[in-house]
C-alpha cells in the first residue's frame, strides 16, 4: 500500500507494516460501530417521549458520525494508496451495510 519503503527507517518501516496489517480489522471496526448505532437508534421508542429520544438518538448519531469520519478517512487514505484494497474491502464489508 506505501510506496517508497526501501527509504524508509527502520522505525518508518515498522509503522507502515503496523498499519497495513491492521487496515482490515480497522474498517471492519468501523462498519459494524456505525450499524450498531443505527440499530441503537431505529430500536429507541420503549416508553420515550418525542423528545428523550431525539435527545438520547442525537448523543448516539454523535458516536454513528465519529465512526464515520474515523471509515471516511480511512477510505480517502485507501482510494488513494490502493484503490483495489478499497474495492475488496467495500465488496466484502459493504454489501449488507444499507
Amino acid at each position: 500500500m506505501f510506496k517508497g519503503k526501501e527509504y524508509m527507517t527502520q522505525q518508518q518501516q515498522v509503522l507502515v507494516a503496523e498499519f497495513e496489517a491492521e487496515i482490515e480489522s480497522e474498517y471492519a471496526l468501523c462498519i459494524a460501530q456505525i450499524q450498531k448505532a443505527k440499530q441503537a437508534i431505529e430500536g429507541a421508542t420503549a416508553g420515550l417521549t418525542e423528545q428523550q429520544q431525539n435527545l438520547a438518538n442525537s448523543e448516539i448519531d454523535a458516536l454513528r458520525k465519529y465512526w464515520h469520519e474515523r471509515l471516511e478517512s480511512l477510505i480517502n487514505l485507501a482510494s488513494w494508496r490502493s484503490p483495489k484494497l478499497l474495492q475488496q474491502l467495500e465488496k466484502k464489508y459493504l454489501q449488507d451495510i444499507h
